[in-house]
């Protein structure tokens, strides 16, 4: 009970009008609303970190039931897949709701992984589907494990990965039978519906707490630069050189062609706000301390060969 108390006082403390917070962070303005629904690239106000876990738990499980429920409301009251019985709450866009309402700022979560995957995986199931029907029933496993495999390949090549988009395929390919029902539609309907309603809902709701999605389309190089107005931040040779005039002549180890580029390849590969906020503050505290080493040589220098005027 303790631990309960504890954690709904940091989240009560972390709710919006409290200068620097690092919880829920409300829009300032619908101007403001609607940037955010352009990505973290073109989003170029103050970046502040996650919510805290509790309050981001309790508000992702608000928006999971917000985009289920509607699944479920037009399923069930929806007249013609009432009266045909046709298939719309698809067991994958369950599976799509922990990435795009739990991980927002993973890159398996972005509009353009979930529609592109989606899809991608309807259309190879259906094709399984439709090349095996009348496969004996002892290669009755192919088809399935084929869409999933091939699938999987397809979302590599087009770099749309979507794990839940896996069961899209193999819901296709094993002959469920709503998939068989709906045919060659079954990636215009339910899939591509689904998808759009619950990108939709992911725009909505996590723009209220943080900016969604990452990028759209095309996952161009993401600096520290870009959301928080920091100087791009980079490991080089001539910088190297310049902090051992600073230090005194002080040796240090060159970089690695890895820790090089470390900042840039750990955002490329991510894709996460939170870590270019986390990247950029650590680099800029390990450049504080450098500097503050450098003063303390340099008065220790000054100490040990005191000046002649001084002397005097």
């Amino acid at each position: 009970m303790n631990f309960i108390l504890r954690r709904l006082s940091q989240w009560i403390r972390a709710l919006p009008g409290k200068p620097g917070h690092r919880g829920i962070w409300l829009p300032t303005s619908p101007l403001d609303y609607a940037q955010r629904m352009r990505g973290v690239q073109c989003y170029h106000a103050e970046l502040k970190p996650a919510p805290p876990v509790l309050a981001w738990a309790l508000f992702s499980g608000l928006s999971s039931f917000t985009s289920m429920a509607i699944l479920g409301i037009i399923t069930k009251y929806g007249p013609a897949i009432k009266d045909n019985h046709l298939p719309f709450a698809i067991a994958p866009a369950g599976a799509s709701a922990v990435l795009l309402y739990g991980v927002p700022s993973a890159p398996l979560s972005q509009p353009r992984n979930v529609f592109f995957g989606h899809l991608i995986a309807a259309i190879t199931g259906t094709f399984m589907n439709q090349l095996f029907k009348n496969t004996p029933d002892s290669l009755h496993w192919l088809p399935g494990a084929l869409a999933v495999g091939v699938a999987i390949a397809l979302m590599g090549i087009a770099n749309c990965y979507h794990p839940p988009a896996g069961a899209t395929a193999y819901l296709a390919g094993f002959y469920s039978p709503d998939a068989v029902r709906v045919g060659w539609w079954y990636m215009m309907y339910p899939i591509l519906p689904v998808a759009i309603i619950m990108i939709t809902v992911a725009l909505l709701f996590n723009n209220l707490a943080r900016v969604y999605p990452v990028y759209w389309f095309t996952a161009v190089q993401m600096t520290p630069s870009m959301p928080i107005d920091e100087p791009k931040i980079r490991v080089t040779q001539d910088s190297e050189q310049r902090r051992q005039e600073e230090s005194g002549g002080e040796s240090r180890r060159s970089a690695s062609p890895d820790e090089v580029s470390f900042v840039d390849d750990h955002i490329d590969n991510e894709g996460s706000a939170d870590l270019v906020w986390m990247t950029a503050r650590i680099h800029e505290l390990e450049q504080e301390l450098h500097e503050l080493r450098a003063k303390q040589l340099r008065y220790e220098e000054a100490r040990s060969h005191p000046s002649p005027s001084s002397a005097v």
